[in-house]
Order: C-alpha cells, then structure tokens, then sequence
C-alpha cells in the first residue's frame, strides 16, 4: 500500500504541493494560537496545594463616628480587644464549624493582598546578598486558631495535615518550593531562616505548594505566626476570619442560618457583620476584577475561531483533491477495492502530508520562540514566577508540549477533513465515477 501511496503522492504533486504549501501556514499560525491556550490551561491545572470547599471568609466592619450606631463608650482598645475575642469564640464553637483561623490582614487565596521579602539561608548568605524572594502569610494564634486545618494544607512527606506546634515563638512553615530553594531539598526540619531585618526563624514543618491565585503557579511560601492581635481602629480589616465546614454541612443551609440567626450575635461595641464568602466566591471576585476570566475567554475563543477556520479550509482543500479524484476512485472501486481499503489509503496519505509539512516546520517554529520567547505571562499574578518544577517554565519540555497539541489538532482536522469527502466520494457507483472517462 505504501509504495502505491508514495506513487499517488508523487504523480499528484503540483496539487499536494498546494495542499502541503497551505499545511506550512496553518502549522505556524495554530502553534502560535495554542501556546498561550497551552500555558493557561496547564497553570490552571496546577493543584492549589489548599482545599476550597466549604472554606469561608468571614469580615467584620466597624462603625464610624458619623453613623447611628456608633458608640463612643467603646471605642478603647481593651474593649476593642475583648468584643474581637468574643467574637473569635462564637465563629469557633459554630456547631457546622470544623475549624478556624484568622489571618493577619488578606492571607488568603485570591485576595488583593500580596506580600513578599528576603529570605537567606545563612548569615553568609545575608552578607554575600544572596536571598530567595518568597510570599509570607501570617496567623494570630488565639482561641485554636489553626491555619493548617482550616486550609488544608498537607505535609509534602506524609501527605497528612499539618500539626500546629504548642509554641509559635520564632517558628516558621515554608513550602515545598521554598525549602528547595533555600537548601536544594525538604530536609528542613530544624534548620534556621534568616531576615536581613530580623534576625531568624526555625523552621517546624514543609507544606505542599501552595498557589495564591487560582490563575497563577505556586510561589514560594512561609507562614509565620503572631501571638496576638493589635488593638487599633484598623482591627476589623486586618484580622477576618476563615472557616473550615464540618463536612456533610450543606453550604445554602449554612449561609442562611448564619445570616438570620448568628448575623445579628456579631454586632457588638463598634463592630458589625460585612460579609460572608467563599473561597470560590473570592476567586471569581478576583478574576473578574483583574480582568482574567476576560483573557481566558478570548485566548479560547480565539483558538476556537482558527481551528474553525483551518478546518474549513482543509476541508475545502481535501474536498477538492478527492473530487479531483473520482475518476481514480471509480477505478479502484471497480477493481474490487472497498470502501475501507480506499479510505485507508487517503487516511494515510493525509497523515503522511501533515507530518511531512509539521517536520519541515518544526526547525523555523523553534526558531521563531527561540528568538521571540514563548507564552509565559500568566494573569491573577502579581510577582513573575519561573519554577522549573513546572513544563511550562522549560524551554524543551514547553516547546514539545505545544508542538504536540498542535500536531495532533492538525492530525484530527486533517483526517475529519479526508474522511468526509471520502466517504461521499467511495459511496458512488464506479459506473458513474467513471462516465467522464
């Protein structure tokens, strides 16, 4: 079959030439549409290292002088201090609550807040100006807050949940990532961080990486702890609180218990109730405010559009060739050849073409990225990330990755484009395939 093919091929040249001329362009233009498709899809898929599910942020706000319900007899920091408590405890003892923690300011996934510094691994380090850039989350560590339960974040050996130590004091968490940064392994336990600003940390645990943004790649990460809550005006807005549902809890039937009946429990002294979210509402918050949704829609509806249009156009091209062809088809036909056995050989005439016109391109697309850079500008992220961890941070693992996507979307449009025609075509009498003859 293959001799008879190549013979076909070659005798056919001046219209598989076109056909091959037009494979040239479209393996070009489709690597460059799937690359970034590619990249998003894949940091999507990243596991967040947390667990969104049943997770709520819960805010409080606090009255100004100017409203109605201000009181001014509460307005000292004891009082502050001991209405939060209160508060702290009716959220921790929710019979559908599992556990709680209360992060310092936005330490949780998708929100607006970001904060990063300088870590070293030494005191020679510090000196040599030789740092690790990493993300830190902070917890207040009052009334069994526990950010491990609450988030779900597991420990990279056992896969387990991680065990809030009895004493916080200048002990740390870091992530995966961040430990292999440092020390180039995860056998961290009991070895020192350094701050240039303020002396060091033990570290007491390693985390599973951990990503900030849902559209985003993990980053290297440390949690640290506080002892207790600063008393100022600001309280309400540095310290939320995050939930962990019991599970069997049914979201919708908590939401409305919690609004009707523990709602109003929640506005004492100058404090108030502001909102009740989950994680994921967060993220769809998040991701439509920074537009991300937005790209993501048109990134897949633009490669959407070119693989219908490349598919019409194929379609047209291979339509043509097999029309072209009846006369050829009428012969095999009354020769005894089947329907199978002829789209056997167009099947694989068209796969010969594809791969030959995606080889020949490959050196000028490698080229090309090689030159240009590929996709690796993520939305939802506020720091650039380049863990080579990950395919798409490799320059070969990403090239390959794309090329292969690419090759098989050609692959599939080529074949659906032969198979149709085809089909048509075999169907008809060689009597009548053959009257022009």
């Amino acid at each position: 079959m293959f001799k008879i093919i190549f013979h076909q091929l070659w005798n056919q040249r001046r219209m598989n030439g076109w056909i091959f001329a037009e494979l040239l362009v479209v393996t070009f233009f489709l690597w460059i549409t799937v690359d970034p498709i590619c990249v998003l899809t894949g940091t999507r898929n990243i596991a967040p290292g947390y667990e969104s599910k049943g997770r709520y942020v819960v805010r409080l706000g606090t009255y100004q002088s100017s409203h109605g319900n201000y009181k001014e007899e509460s307005q000292n920091d004891s009082l502050r201090v001991s209405y939060y408590y209160h508060v702290a405890r009716l959220l921790r003892d929710l019979p559908e609550v599992e556990s709680y923690t209360i992060p310092v300011q936005l330490c949780f996934p998708n929100s607006m807040n970001w904060s990063g510094g300088q870590l070293f691994r030494d005191t020679a380090a510090i000196s040599e100006d030789k740092f690790v850039h990493h993300q830190f989350y902070s917890f207040v560590t009052i009334e069994g807050s526990n950010p491990f339960s609450t988030y779900g974040l597991k420990d990279v050996r056992t896969g387990e949940d991680l065990q809030m130590p009895e004493d916080c004091t200048n002990r740390v968490f870091v992530s995966e990532n961040l430990a292999r940064e440092l020390f180039g392994g995860i056998d961290v336990i009991g070895k020192k961080v350094y701050y240039s600003y303020k002396g060091a940390s033990e570290i007491a645990g390693v985390f599973a990486d951990y990503k900030h943004f849902d559209y985003g790649q993990p980053y290297a990460l440390m949690i640290s702890f506080e002892k207790e809550i600063v008393a100022n005006r600001w309280m309400h807005w540095r310290y939320p609180f995050v939930l962990k549902l019991k599970k069997g809890v049914e979201e919708k039937a908590f939401e409305a218990r919690f609004r009707k009946e523990i709602v109003p429990q929640l506005s004492i002294g100058n404090l108030y109730f502001s909102s009740l979210k989950k994680f994921s509402e967060i993220s769809n918050e998040y991701s439509e405010m920074t537009g991300t949704n937005n790209k993501y829609r048109l990134q897949y509806a633009l490669v959407a559009f070119v693989i219908l249009c490349i598919f019409l156009g194929m379609l047209g091209s291979f339509w043509i060739r097999c029309n072209a062809r009846r006369q050829e088809i009428g012969v095999m036909r009354s020769m005894g050849a089947s329907q199978q056995r002829i789209m056997i050989q167009f099947l694989v005439e068209a796969v010969m073409l594809v791969t030959v016109a995606f080889l020949c391109m490959l050196p000028v697309l490698f080229n090309y990225v090689y030159i240009n850079g590929m996709a690796t500008s993520l939305p939802g992220g506020t720091m650039p990330v380049l863990n080579s961890a990950y395919w798409m941070n490799n320059f070969g693992e990403h090239f390959g990755v794309v090329s292969l996507v690419t090759y098989l979307i050609l692959l599939v449009i080529s074949l659906l484009g032969t198979i149709i025609p085809v089909t048509r075509a075999s169907r008809v009498l060689p009597a009548e395939a053959l009257r022009d003859e």
